[in-house]
């Protein structure tokens, strides 16, 4: 993903895959949907990072939750990235870019969480910051990802004749009454 500078005084984003070791992002619908969002709601309308969200909409991949890999950076996984091939850093994906306690969150509405967003473990892809810096991001795995677990969960859960009568899915709770 290539963004060119806009006419403004501050250099842009540019995120260039290495075509060996980087994969077209892939974002899950509903990802998707609260990035697109987001672009619209939480960036004012100079923000240089409006144009950086719509150019990684633009070239993702979008599929149903159920069918991303469990290696894809989505909304709420926890990855491990090393920036210039220093020591692993280890965050949760998250939307807002508000503050976030001990570090613990990287916001895709970032330079670097948006580079990382959607891309796969293994993958290598490099980042212009604001000033001109570039960094070279690995994206070294993912610990947790949503939808796998949903996935696994869905997997584990016993079958419908397996249960007493009021549990399992179909199963409402007092509010359905």
């Amino acid at each position: 993903m290539s963004i060119v500078n806009g006419g403004g005084s501050r250099a842009q984003l540019n995120i260039v895959p290495n075509p060996q070791t980087a994969s077209r992002p892939v974002l899950t619908s509903s990802d998707y949907a609260r990035l697109e969002a987001a672009s619209f709601e939480d960036l004012d309308l100079t923000s240089p990072m409006r144009a950086r969200v719509r150019a990684k909409l633009a070239e993702a991949k979008v599929v149903a939750g159920a069918a991303v890999a469990e290696t894809v950076a989505t909304l709420g996984s926890v990855v491990r990235y090393r920036i210039d091939g220093r020591l692993a850093e280890r965050r949760m994906m998250q939307l807002q870019r508000g503050p976030a306690p001990n570090g613990q969150y990287l916001s895709v509405l970032t330079p670097i969480g948006l580079a990382l967003f959607g891309q796969s473990a293994g993958d290598i892809v490099e980042a212009e910051l604001f000033d001109g810096a570039r960094l070279t991001l690995e994206l070294t795995g993912i610990d947790f990802q949503p939808e796998a677990d949903i996935r696994r969960r869905m997997e584990n859960a016993a079958p419908a004749g397996d249960l007493a009568d009021g549990e399992g899915p179909d199963n409402n709770g007092p509010e359905a009454a």
